[in-house]
């Protein structure tokens, strides 16, 4: 059957539609699942637990996929293993940060190594605080640094700000550092600094050095959290999370049972709690019971991790009381 010009454009137009379509729909799916407070937990258990191992079962697939041409393959692989709170990536997104090849790329891996908050990735991001042309790396590694918090990272930072090769991202992730020689440095931008913005920066930066001395008081971050939003709201419920205090568990079961907060947010609540064991059997119970699906499914996941964890301790127990006993 021989088709017109005209039929042909339709014909290939209905494909590419179908095409698109199944793309964005697999997509959202995929999507879901990955923003999922589930995920979040799993992640933040991952990184916050030192005896915790990210369930990645494909794994070879995503570091191979770190050196894939096609940039989207790169960044996603890179998303993944960071989501997943994947620390042996930690090596091969270095690896993949030092290959430049095209500007977006570089700084997805330097984002990505943030969120592992894995140490040994700063001497690879301080080194990318100097790169000649790619400043949207320079942004991204400023940042990943400010997240890992290591004084290391302090002198690098302050030198990039002075050099203009970094601006606001040194300040930011000063203040996320913290120590006495980053909060002097900040100190000096609000008293001597001409540019407006530069002190209104430093002015948030010396904040979060506040906030960060303040970490075990939880009657004042749960006053920030009222006030606070994006991404600074989320570091508050991190720092609420990880603190370690029984009083927490109140705030941390409020946010996670709010189906409203975002899934990050959520997540992070639930692994808090996970954090505290036991102590927070009471209020998951609770939010198990829920009518809503989603605080009834991440509750019962966070259930399931304190469960898991306690059968964990008490078989490592009797591995070493067993091994002493044999000696």
């Amino acid at each position: 059957m021989n088709l017109t010009k005209h039929q042909k454009n339709n014909v290939l137009f209905a494909l590419f539609l179908a095409l698109s379509i199944g793309a964005i729909d697999t997509f959202l799916h995929w999507r879901r699942n990955y923003q999922s407070p589930s995920s979040v937990m799993a992640r933040c258990l991952c990184l916050w637990q030192p005896d915790q191992m990210a369930e990645t079962d494909n794994l070879p697939t995503l570091i191979h996929q770190l050196d894939s041409p096609s940039p989207a393959d790169r960044w996603t692989a890179a998303t993944i293993l960071s989501r997943t709170g994947c620390q042996q990536a930690v090596p091969f997104l270095i690896r993949a940060m030092a290959d430049d090849r095209g500007t977006g790329r570089t700084c997805i891996m330097a984002q990505s190594l943030g969120i592992l908050s894995d140490s040994r990735a700063v001497p690879a991001l301080t080194k990318a605080l100097n790169h000649p042309s790619n400043e949207d790396l320079r942004v991204c590694a400023a940042a990943a640094l400010g997240r890992i918090c290591d004084t290391r990272a302090i002198e690098p930072l302050i030198e990039g700000f002075r050099a203009n090769r970094i601006s606001f991202s040194a300040l930011k992730a000063l203040g996320q550092i913290g120590s006495p020689h980053a909060e002097v440095f900040l100190k000096s931008i609000v008293q001597n600094s001409p540019r407006s913005m530069d002190v209104v920066i430093a002015r948030d930066a010396l904040q979060d050095i506040n906030t960060r001395r303040k970490h075990n008081d939880s009657h004042y971050l749960q006053s920030l959290l009222n006030t606070t939003r994006g991404q600074r709201r989320r570091w508050i419920v991190e720092l609420l999370a990880r603190n370690g205090q029984i009083e927490v568990i109140e705030i941390l079961a409020k946010l996670l049972g709010d189906d409203s907060e975002e899934a990050e947010i959520r997540g992070i609540a639930a692994a808090g709690l996970v954090l505290r064991g036991h102590n927070s059997f009471a209020s998951l119970h609770k939010l198990a019971a829920s009518q809503s699906r989603q605080t009834h499914d991440l509750a019962q996941a966070a259930i399931v991790r304190i469960e898991m964890n306690t059968t964990t301790a008490k078989t490592s127990l009797l591995t070493h009381r067993s091994k002493c006993y044999s000696l």
